[in-house]
Parts: structure tokens; sequence; C-alpha cells
């Protein structure tokens, strides 16, 4: 049965941070994850983290400039809306969001605002779900909705609804974005070019049980089967067996 919805994203925020300090294979999942980010990004400076929540990706690469739309502990350097973005232009060497651009009612304001920021030769480095068969019925176990038939480019340029809480996700967002309608997308944002996009995970992912559910697989030998899984699956992870997505755009 999927998780009720959190009421507000502080409250998110501090239970995950409950799950990452107790699940040692969760950690070992997610540093797998960053590694895969950190290896692509521009030899440029300064990365900046978009929504960084309760801080992993700060405590694994203390680099980054970490920022989100509260203070939510003393990881966060900097508080910045991911819709409304206060960067100057040309001020980000990279940008990284990790679990982000789903959460936003105007993904395609929040890709503008990106590439102004960058400067030239600069990458947006994404992470988020991935759409797929097997996607589909793991995450239909998850409290956020998937709905592939949002009007996003419909709803592109208007105000945002109303969320207080900072509770709004679809899942389906950077699906829609990156593979249902890439060129409506690239077209909309001239100054990103995309450089990657792919799909990984399969079984390891869901058997951590994420930040909501009990982990069913052990540490011992979790990360040699990592390895295995990204090299077994690759080939049918794009259209088949993938649950994430790692996407990179670069400012031209």
């Amino acid at each position: 049965m999927a998780k009720a919805p959190f009421s507000d994203y502080l409250q998110e925020i501090s239970l995950q941070r409950e799950a990452w300090q107790r699940k040692a294979v969760l950690r070992e999942l997610y540093q797998h994850w960053y590694a895969q980010l950190v290896a692509v990004l521009a030899p440029l400076k300064p990365v900046i983290e978009v929504g960084s929540g309760c801080g992993n990706f700060k405590a694994y690469y203390p680099e980054c400039i970490a920022t989100d739309v509260f203070k939510s502990g003393p990881w966060i350097d900097r508080v910045v809306d991911a819709q409304d973005l206060p960067f100057a232009e040309k001020e980000a060497g990279n940008i990284v969001a990790f679990d982000v651009l789903h959460h936003l009612q105007r993904p395609l304001h929040f890709l503008r605002q990106a590439a102004t920021a960058l400067q030239p030769g600069g990458r947006l480095v994404l992470c988020e779900p991935a759409v797929t068969p097997w996607a589909r019925l793991i995450y239909s176990l998850h409290h956020e909705r998937l709905d592939t038939r949002w009007d996003l480019f419909g709803l592109d340029g208007t105000p945002p609804e109303p969320d207080p809480g900072h509770t709004f996700a679809n899942m389906a967002i950077p699906e829609v974005l990156f593979w249902k309608e890439r060129a409506r997308t690239l077209a909309a944002v001239p100054q990103l070019r995309l450089l990657s996009a792919h799909k990984f995970g399969f079984l390891l992912y869901p058997l951590t049980g994420g930040f909501n559910y009990r982990s069913v697989i052990p540490h011992f030998g979790f990360k040699t089967c990592l390895r295995l899984e990204n090299a077994l699956l690759r080939p049918l992870a794009d259209w088949l067996t993938g649950l994430r997505m790692l996407v990179v755009l670069e400012k031209v």
C-alpha cells in the first residue's frame, strides 16, 4: 500500500534524515548515484545544488553550495526557491538538482532560469524518477502522483497554484520533458543543449525500501550488486526496467 502524502516539505525532510542516518544500504545507493552525477560536471565553479533537502549530496560533495527553499538544517548555505532562482547571469559553473524538477509546477521556467545562471559550457545535471513499465509498477507504492498527461507545456507562462507546504509532485514531469516531448523541451529552452540522458536502476533501489519502507537487502556486498545491475541491465533500462534518469544539459 502506498504511503500517505506528507503534510509539508519540512516534515518530509525530517523523516528522510532519520532514514538516512539509520540505513547504511540507502547511503550506499545514493552515494553510487552521486558519483555518477559528479562525474559529468563541467570543470567550472561554483557548483550549486538546488533543493538540497536533508543535505546528503552536500555531505558527499562538500564544495557545492547547498540551497533550498527553507533553512532545513546547518548544511543549507543559502535559502533559494527553485521556482524563482535569484542567481545572477553566468553566476554558476554547474547547477545540480536531485529529485527537484518533478516538484516544480512550472519546470520550463526553472530550466530557463538555470540556463541564464550558467556560465557558457556550464552544466545543469538532473537526477529524477523515470517512467518505464517496471517504474510504473514500483511507483504505484509511492505517495507522489505519476501523470504523463499533465499539461506542463500548456501551463508554461502561467502563475503556479498556491502551495504553501511545498507538497506538489508529479514524478512524470522529467519523462515528459526529456523523453516524451524532448524536441519540444529543447526548443523551449534554446540556451541549453542535451549532452546525455539515460535511465538506470531495477531491483536494488526498491529492495532498499528508499526513505519510506524497510530495507530487505543486506548492506554486505551491495556495492558489487549495484555495479552488476548497471552493467547487465543497461540495454533494457531506457525502455523497460529503469527507475531513475540522469540528464545532463550544457549552456551553449
